[in-house]
C-alpha cells in the first residue's frame, strides 16, 4: 500500500451528507498539574479529576457510535511533553471544529492555530491542506462553527475583527469554485444556534437567518431560549465566572473558580452563547446525534424521517462545545448539489 493510500480523503459539500471520515479531540490528564500546588488540594482536584475522567469516557462513547455507524474516527491528543507545563500549555485539542473546515474537497487551517492537532493532520494530503495566515486576532475564522454548507450554497458568518480583504479573497475563491457565499457578522458560532438537519428540516434557536428567503418553503422548528430553564443551577456561577464556563455541583466552589479563572481561561469557551443543543452532527440525512432528549425536537425528527442518536456530552457546559464542536466531519459522500435552483 502506498503512502498515498493512507492519508485521510477530504470532502464535504453538506452538513447531512453520508459522514465517513470524523475527526474527535481530546481533553487534559490531572497529572498535567503535577508540579502545582493545587495538585493536592481536593477541592480543586477532585472536579477536574471527574471532569478529566468524563471528558475521555465521552469521547470514547462519541467514537463507539460513530463506528458502529460505519464511520472511520481519528483523534488528537496533547503532548504535553512537547509543549511544556500548565503555565505555557494551550487548550488541549477539545474541539477540532474551532480550528479547521471542509470546503468541497479542501480542509482549511489557519497557521499557527494548529495546536495539538498535527498528529492528524500530517495523515491528511498536503494537496487537500489549504493554509491561510489569520492575521492579528490569532483565531481561524474559517470554520464549520461560523460555515454552514447546504451543496452550493455556503452561510458564512464573519466577526468584526476579521480582514475583509481576506473575506471577499476567499468569497471569490469560493464562488469560483461553484458556490453561493452569503455571509452575516453576528460575530458568534452559528452551529450553536441552529442546525440544517437535512433538506427541509431545520432546528433554530432564533431568527439568524431570513428563512423565508433563505430557505422557503423549509420546516423551522424554533425553539427560543429553550435550554436556559434547564441549566438554571448556571445562574449562580455565572457572574462568577463571566459567562464562560460552568461545572454542575461546583457552583459555590470559590477555590476551583478562582483557579480556573486565572489559569485555564485560554481553555473554556463562552457557554451563553450556545444554550439548547442545535449543536448536533448529522450521519447521514436519516441519522443524527444530539445531545439530549427534547420532545418538540425529537417530534420534528419523526416527522422528517430522521432517527436521532442521544449522545452526553457530560462536561459541553465546560469546555463550550457540543457534539458538532468536538467533531470535524472530514469526509462526506455526495456532491455539490443545488437545494434552492
Amino acid at each position: 500500500m502506498t503512502n498515498q493510500e493512507n492519508k485521510i480523503p477530504i470532502k464535504g459539500y453538506a452538513t447531512f451528507h453520508p459522514l465517513k471520515h470524523c475527526w474527535l479531540g481530546s481533553g487534559f490528564k490531572t497529572e498535567w498539574f503535577h508540579d502545582l500546588p493545587i495538585y493536592k488540594n481536593n477541592k480543586i482536584m477532585d472536579p477536574l479529576k471527574r471532569i478529566a475522567e468524563e471528558t475521555e469516557e465521552d469521547y470514547q462513547t462519541l467514537e463507539k457510535i460513530l463506528k458502529d455507524a460505519g464511520v472511520k474516527t481519528y483523534r488528537s491528543f496533547l503532548d504535553i511533553d512537547k509543549y511544556g507545563s500548565l503555565k505555557n500549555i494551550a487548550r488541549p485539542p477539545v474541539a477540532p471544529r474551532d480550528h479547521f473546515a471542509v470546503l468541497g474537497e479542501k480542509i482549511y487551517a489557519g497557521i499557527g492555530n494548529t495546536l495539538g492537532f498535527t498528529d492528524v493532520l500530517k495523515k491528511i494530503d498536503k494537496n487537500s491542506l489549504s493554509l491561510y495566515d489569520q492575521g492579528a486576532t490569532n483565531k481561524a475564522f474559517i470554520t464549520t462553527t461560523t460555515i454552514c454548507r447546504v451543496g452550493k450554497d455556503i452561510w458564512w458568518d464573519i466577526a468584526n475583527d476579521v480582514d475583509l480583504q481576506m473575506v471577499d479573497r476567499y468569497k471569490k475563491q469560493w464562488e469560483s469554485e461553484g458556490f453561493r457565499v452569503h455571509t452575516s457578522n453576528r460575530g458568534y458560532h452559528s452551529d450553536s444556534v441552529f442546525c440544517v438537519v437535512k433538506p427541509g428540516c431545520i432546528v433554530s434557536l432564533r431568527d439568524i437567518q431570513d428563512y423565508k428567503k433563505e430557505f422557503p418553503g423549509w420546516d423551522v422548528l424554533y425553539l427560543p431560549d429553550q435550554s436556559w430553564r434547564a441549566i438554571s443551577p448556571f445562574t449562580i456561577m455565572k457572574e462568577k465566572v463571566g459567562g464562560k464556563w460552568w461545572l454542575k455541583g461546583e457552583e459555590h466552589n470559590d477555590e476551583l473558580i478562582h483557579f480556573i479563572n486565572s489559569w485555564m481561561t485560554e481553555w473554556v469557551g463562552y457557554v451563553e452563547e450556545t444554550v439548547f443543543d442545535a449543536n448536533m452532527l448529522s450521519i447521514d440525512e436519516n441519522t443524527i446525534i444530539c445531545n439530549n432528549y427534547n420532545k418538540e425536537v425529537f417530534a420534528h425528527f419523526k416527522k422528517h424521517k430522521v432517527e436521532p442518536i442521544v449522545f452526553n456530552f457530560r462536561h459541553r457546559y465546560f469546555w463550550d462545545g457540543g457534539v458538532h464542536c468536538i467533531t470535524q466531519d472530514l469526509y462526506r459522500e455526495g456532491t455539490q448539489e443545488d437545494y434552492f435552483g
